[in-house]
């Protein structure tokens, strides 16, 4: 077997694998930060002083 033939797996591994990670971790930051927006939002409603 060619080195030629592997460079198509190997294109796509470099290349296509970590445009896969950053999605996977943009996703998962942005869950994150819905989360502790819903819970800071839970806190401000229990401390408010009424006026």
């Amino acid at each position: 077997m060619e080195v030629t033939a592997l460079l198509p797996g190997l294109l796509f591994i470099f290349y296509f694998v970590p445009v896969i990670f950053v999605i996977w971790f943009m996703v998962t930051i942005v869950g994150q930060l819905k989360a502790q927006t819903k819970l800071l939002k839970q806190i401000h409603e229990k401390i408010k002083i009424p006026e």
